[in-house]
């Protein structure tokens, strides 16, 4: 059977998820319609060069998993095992006008204000630009009237139930590490980027000597708190298009 298959030129493929509530009318018209659109939203003749960006969020969670270990034949092994769940957030976007560029922020929560920061962050790497950015309708997201927005940004919104229109979402699967500063720790070990110390802020006064004779004086550290981490990277050309 799977020979015959083959030969009707078929291949085994895992499908990708939709919703339910998709109106695939309504992608094929956002396809169609996106450089009317596009026009619409910086204008016929816009005075300064124009970038375009696709934006998605992810999620990442930590979940305790329980490896293999070595025992004697006959004797059942156990575990110590509580279920503990962490997850952190993190926010991508793609440049798809030719420069190869990649804003990235990772956070511990998720929510209007958190991504009225990642936008300021889009709007400031190129301040001279006009940032048009592409994303979904996520309740997290702002409105195209938001006061919050800079004068250099603009909100393009998918419809509604159709993330595959964008294609910066189908880099989780080539992304997602254990943990969000996992990434950040590969991206830094590989030399491509360099993340930004948090600020632990004045270094801990020194420790009085001991009156006690070789005694040994152990150093005192600072625990860092929360932070985002802020990164901007070049990424190389993907080997399939990016487009719509």
């Amino acid at each position: 059977m799977l020979q015959l298959l083959r030969r009707l030129g078929g291949k085994l493929k895992a499908p990708r998820k939709a919703h339910a509530k998709k109106v695939p009318a309504k992608a094929t018209e956002f396809k169609r319609e996106l450089p009317a659109l596009l026009t619409k939203v910086v204008g016929p003749t816009p005075e300064r060069p124009v970038r375009l960006w696709v934006l998605v969020e992810h999620r990442y969670g930590l979940l305790p998993v329980i490896r293999r270990v070595w025992g004697r034949r006959g004797v059942r092994m156990h575990a110590p095992y509580a279920t503990k769940y962490q997850w952190g957030y993190l926010h991508e976007a793609l440049a798809v006008d030719g420069k190869n560029r990649a804003e990235l922020l990772s956070t511990p929560a998720i929510d209007r204000d958190i991504h009225a920061l990642f936008l300021k962050q889009i709007a400031d790497s190129d301040p001279l630009a006009l940032h048009v950015i592409i994303e979904d309708r996520a309740g997290f997201h702002l409105p195209t009237d938001d006061p919050r927005l800079t004068e250099n940004l603009r909100l393009l919104l998918l419809p509604t139930y159709s993330p595959e229109l964008n294609p910066v979402a189908a880099s989780a699967a080539c992304s997602r590490p254990p943990s969000p500063t996992a990434s950040i720790r590969a991206c830094a070990g590989s030399g491509i980027i360099s993340p930004p110390p948090p600020d632990l802020g004045p270094p801990p006064p020194p420790s009085p000597p001991s009156s006690t004779p070789g005694s040994q004086i152990k150093p005192t550290s600072a625990r860092p708190a929360k932070v985002y981490y802020r990164l901007a990277i070049d990424i190389r050309p993907c080997r399939g298009p990016l487009n719509y």
